[in-house]
Formats: structure tokens, C-alpha cells, sequence
């Protein structure tokens, strides 16, 4: 019996020393098996590669397909801005939302289901690839007195108050792709409705929009003091209409 043991312990002894000083490799991969990588970067490489790129430059292997490309995280322009942010660079709240909504008639999918300290984490790996480093935009600071918004006819409102950003309307070409679409608004609500909707944005929150259901607060809350009573009134009439 007393053999029997010393023989299995000298051939367990001798595969050890085929896998430390034969296999290394294999050795450390199956028995020491780590990883190295930051959080960030787990989530990054697992969702966000295949398009990106490893090294953040939207050249990843389905890129080629891609019509507009993936967003290039080291020196290509940023172009959604959810919160007004001055720029260059959008705030954390901002690429929150997109890469939780994804960005509707893009390639950009979205990703509901990542945890939040996955979607924080991501976000700060994202940031690391930027030449020259990030730049967090600066608070907006109120203004003494509100710019307001120019334009007289529901249309003009419309285009130059930022609505074609979030919103679809086909009839001024607008594509949205964050809130809901507003091309038959005028069948839902109305002009009353959509006045007040204006003017208190999370009084009624939409159930849908392309990305699932409306998210509170993305809506700014700035068009009660920006707009006149007669924009409200010609905006919410120009809405009316679209049915």
C-alpha cells in the first residue's frame, strides 16, 4: 500500500514538472489563470471592440461594413451633446445616455442591459484613449437673462430651438433618434397638450422611444424661459398639424 502511494505521488510530482519547466505556458494558463485587465476594459473588449477597435480608433473588424463609421475615441469629433455641454468633449451624463440608448440610424446599438458600474467603468476606459487626455466640459453657468430662442413660424421654432436633435419630423428632415417621434403628434395630443408639454417637459413622460421607453429628464427644461407665449403657441400649433 505504502508503494503504491509513493508511486502515485512520484508520478503526480513528475507531470508538476512537465507543466513548470516543459509548459510553462500551460501551467500558468490552466492553473494560475488571471486577468489583468481593468473593469473598464473587460467591458469594453467584450461589447464595444468589434467596431472601436483595440486601441479606441473606430477601426474594429465590422467597421469596414459600417455606414457612418463607429466613433474614433482618439481624435475624432464628438457630435452628441444631450445635456448643451459647450464641447468638444460631451459629459458622462451625455455618453450615458447613448451608449444606454444606442444612436437610432446608426450602427451604434444600445445597451440597456450593462450595470451601471459596467456602464462607468466603460466610460472611463473610453476616455483613457484620447490624445492630448480628456477634458471634462465645464458647467454651463446661468446667464444674467435666458437667450431665447429665434424664429417666428412653427417650423423655424422648431429647427432653431434644437428639436431636430432628439426628435423625428420628416417634414423638416429631421431624424432624432433619442425622443419620441412627433410626425403624427397631432393624432395624440393637443396644441394645449403639446404646450404644456413644452413648457413642462416631465409633467408627461412619452412611453416610447426608439431606444424603449422614454427616459425622465433628458428633455430640457429651459423652453418656458427661452420661448415667448406666442412661440409656445405657434410651436404647439405647427405640432398640432402634423397628423
Amino acid at each position: 500500500m505504502v508503494g503504491k502511494i509513493f508511486s502515485w505521488l512520484a508520478g503526480l510530482a513528475l507531470v508538476m514538472v512537465f507543466l513548470v519547466v516543459v509548459s510553462p505556458d500551460i501551467f500558468r494558463g490552466y492553473v494560475f489563470s488571471r486577468d489583468d485587465r481593468s473593469n473598464g476594459q473587460r467591458v469594453y473588449e467584450t461589447y464595444c471592440v468589434g467596431c472601436h477597435g483595440t486601441e479606441g480608433l473606430g477601426n474594429g473588424a465590422a467597421s469596414e461594413f459600417l455606414n457612418p463609421k463607429p466613433r474614433n475615441f482618439v481624435n475624432g469629433p464628438y457630435k452628441f451633446f444631450h445635456f448643451s455641454e459647450p464641447g468638444p468633449f460631451p459629459s458622462d451624463a451625455s455618453l450615458e445616455i447613448t451608449i444606454r440608448n444606442g444612436l437610432p440610424g446608426s450602427s451604434m446599438p444600445a445597451f440597456p442591459l450593462i450595470t451601471d458600474q459596467e456602464l462607468a467603468d466603460v466610460i472611463g476606459y473610453m476616455k483613457s484613449f484620447r490624445e492630448g487626455g480628456w477634458v471634462a466640459p465645464q458647467p454651463i453657468q446661468a446667464a444674467p437673462e435666458p437667450v431665447m430662442v429665434q424664429g417666428e413660424t412653427g417650423e423655424d421654432i422648431f429647427t432653431s430651438a434644437g428639436c431636430t436633435g432628439c426628435h423625428q419630423l420628416d417634414v423638416v428632415g429631421a431624424t432624432g433618434g433619442v425622443g419620441p417621434s412627433l410626425n403624427d403628434i397631432g393624432a395624440r395630443l393637443s396644441a394645449d397638450e403639446i404646450a404644456q408639454s413644452v413648457m413642462e417637459p416631465n409633467a408627461v413622460i412619452a412611453e416610447n422611444c426608439p431606444a424603449g421607453p422614454c427616459p425622465e429628464g433628458v428633455m430640457p427644461l429651459y423652453y418656458a424661459e427661452r420661448l415667448s407665449p406666442e412661440q409656445i403657441d405657434a410651436l404647439a400649433t405647427y405640432l398640432a398639424e402634423q397628423q
